[in-house]
């Protein structure tokens, strides 16, 4: 094998075993983490819906371990807005250069980031009309994750922080709406036609080491307190949107 070869191996096995870490931890992330780097080393095409595979069966387990901590009334209420979006977004994904509205997005998570940053010495009541705040950033993660792999989760993160909910329900709720948002882009993806032998075998050969990431994520989220947490997840959304603004 090519010395080439074996480095973007590597360089791919770490960035997955710390991007489902992440995940695990915060509940958000993953794919912020993973796409942009892999989309370094592969095309967008295969990097998007592989990630989102792995990511609807990491949520999966987070799901059975944390099911009775879901805010399910929220996910319910959210998930016609989100795939609302997602349909918006598969449409596209095969058909629009996403650069500039990536950039855009970028530093609007960013701006959130250092609010949140800010937010988090002195916890605001939520705003009035969160819930029609939280329709609307739904819908638009369900287009933006479709299209980029990558954004969905900022959204959903900013939502939930408006309603400040505790780091077990806030992790186990953002996953969950994840989960239910990327089973839609697969179904999505592989009507289109984007499930071929190489995604595949990214898959599988992603599944292990998406796996230990989960486990090392699960382990760290427990030992964090809420207000350490809160400035994680809000750390986490400065990563991302600088993530995307250089994607």
């Amino acid at each position: 094998m090519p010395a080439e070869a074996v480095l973007q191996f590597f360089f791919a096995a770490i960035v997955l075993v710390v991007a489902y870490a992440v995940r695990g931890t915060t509940g958000f992330g993953g794919q912020a983490i993973a796409v942009p780097l892999l989309a370094l080393i592969m095309p967008l095409q295969v990097v998007v819906p592989a990630i989102t595979a792995l990511t609807a069966l990491s949520s999966f387990t987070y799901w059975r371990r944390d099911r009775n901590k879901i805010a399910w009334g929220e996910i319910l209420r959210l998930l016609p807005f989100t795939l609302l979006g997602v349909l918006a977004g598969l449409y596209v994904f095969q058909r629009v250069d996403p650069a500039t509205l990536t950039r855009a997005f970028g530093v609007f998570v960013i701006l959130y980031a250092l609010f949140s940053l800010r937010r988090a010495e002195a916890p605001a009541r939520p705003p009035r009309h969160a819930r029609v705040i939280g329709s609307v950033l739904s819908t638009i993660s369900g287009a933006l994750g479709a299209i980029f792999g990558a954004a969905a989760g900022p959204l959903y993160v900013i939502y939930f922080n408006l309603l400040q909910y505790e780091k077990e329900a806030f992790r186990a709720t953002v996953t969950t709406i994840l989960m239910f948002q990327a089973l839609a882009r697969i179904a999505g993806y592989a009507q289109l036609g984007f499930y071929d032998n190489t995604v595949l075998l990214l898959i599988v050969a992603g599944l292990p080491l998406m796996l230990i990431g989960a486990r090392l994520g699960g382990m760290l989220g427990g030992r964090i307190n809420q207000f350490w947490f809160d400035r994680c997840v809000a750390a986490l959304l400065l990563v991302s949107g600088v993530a995307l603004l250089v994607k």
